[in-house]
């Protein structure tokens, strides 16, 4: 939240104004997420402080900066890794995650230029 605060405060006195970006993930659509409560938690609040901004930004007549939530998708991180406990159940991640934070920051650095 303070991130998106110092965020906009600097986009809207910017003449091509600008976009915040927030990540979802895991339990932002509402599912459970076992053994993650509190990141389920916070990735589902997102979509309501998107929301929140966008009426906050509206209601003050400020036009330029959009307010956006990203969801890549499974991404292979410590946290997801720490959830598998066996090896088969490492395998299945590691094939269906982007395996590389390299990918993902070089694919949201092409989506900002």
């Amino acid at each position: 939240m303070l991130c998106c605060k110092e965020a906009i405060s600097r986009m809207k006195n910017q003449p091509a104004g600008g976009h915040v970006f927030n990540m979802d993930g895991a339990g932002a659509d509402g599912n459970a997420t076992p053994r993650f409560a509190a990141y389920g938690a916070t990735k589902r609040s997102l979509q309501q402080l998107g929301k929140s901004l966008e009426a906050e930004l509206k209601m003050a007549k400020i036009s330029n900066v959009g307010i956006h939530n990203l969801s890549p998708g499974m991404v292979t991180t410590e946290l997801l890794m720490s959830g598998a406990n066996t090896p088969t159940a490492k395998f299945f991640i590691n094939c269906l995650g982007e395996g590389s934070s390299k990918k993902l920051t070089g694919g949201v650095a092409a989506v900002l230029h």
